[in-house]
């Protein structure tokens, strides 16, 4: 067993009940990781510094901003098992163009396109909660064990989640074909055969997966992002709905999908970068052109 397996799973269950402790907790330990690790600092801050026009302490800022992010998202998983997600839309969720959201009474599927920001997983299962079942993609961690420990932590809110694999776009697929809610990640590449995209004036692989799956089904797409305001209370903006084009050039329909989505990502990024909880050299990774 991985140490990180071990000291999640030991402590779950006091995070669980005092999380208003170790949200704290996580706060300074993003303080901590900010300073401690400087790979990682300056991962964060290449990140962000295109958000934030080149100016490096502006840059700085947003990077400790983003280490506490992911800090806290570990606190959100070891709550989600306690967590009444039929009240934490009222009780946890701010909705900016929450009228956006009456589509989701119409019959058909759904297409939910988030990033990491905020805590995109824990504010779209919340949505969820208006009688549609919920399906995602994350992608595989190493070790195995430690994939299937997060897996069961995300599903524990009634949510279903799987690894972007073959078995995980069926069970996507057989979702929509039902009239389900499906949640996808637009912004990392996992699989390396994404589309070269421009967006912060750079031009950088996004995924084409959830815009091919959302035109072969006819599904609704709601992108929609988070942002965490403090501890576990979040703003979400839900974006104008659309349907992926379904003209004679999949490829072209598809690549609209991307730019779209692209564009309204990098909006939200503008508003904060700090809300971007990633911590890989994003830019040198999907870099692309």
């Amino acid at each position: 067993m991985s140490v990180r397996l071990w000291v999640l799973r030991t402590s779950q269950p006091l995070v669980a009940r005092f999380p208003g402790a170790y949200y704290r907790f996580a706060w300074f330990a993003g303080w901590l990781t900010f300073h401690l690790q400087p790979v990682v600092r300056r991962n964060a801050m290449r990140n962000l510094l295109p958000l934030t026009g080149g100016d490096r302490k502006a840059a700085r800022r947003a990077a400790l901003g983003a280490l506490r992010n992911v800090s806290q998202y570990y606190v959100d998983l070891c709550t989600l098992p306690s967590r009444d997600m039929a009240t934490f839309e009222a009780r946890h969720i701010e909705l900016v163009h929450g009228e956006r959201l009456a589509a989701l009474d119409e019959p058909g599927p759904v297409v939910a396109a988030s990033a990491h920001t905020g805590n995109a997983e824990m504010a779209i299962q919340a949505l969820t909660y208006r009688g549609r079942p919920f399906v995602a993609l994350v992608e595989a961690q190493r070790p195995p064990a430690w994939s299937r420990y997060l897996l069961g932590l995300r599903s524990a809110a009634g949510g279903t989640f799987h690894e972007t694999n073959f078995a995980g776009i069926r069970a996507c697929l057989e979702t929509l074909h039902k009239g389900g809610l499906v949640g996808f990640m637009g912004d990392r590449d996992i699989q390396g055969n994404g589309l070269c995209t421009p967006m912060a004036g750079r031009d950088v692989r996004l995924p084409t997966g959830p815009w091919e799956i959302a035109r072969r089904t006819n599904a609704l797409v709601f992108p929609m992002f988070s942002s965490r305001i403090s501890r576990d209370r979040f703003r979400v903006h839900v974006e104008e709905p659309f349907r992926v084009a379904r003209s004679g050039d999949e490829e072209a329909d598809v690549a609209a999908a991307v730019r779209r989505f692209a564009g309204l990502l990098e909006q939200h990024l503008l508003r904060d970068p700090s809300q971007w909880a990633l911590t890989e050299n994003y830019w040198k990774v999907h870099g692309c052109g």
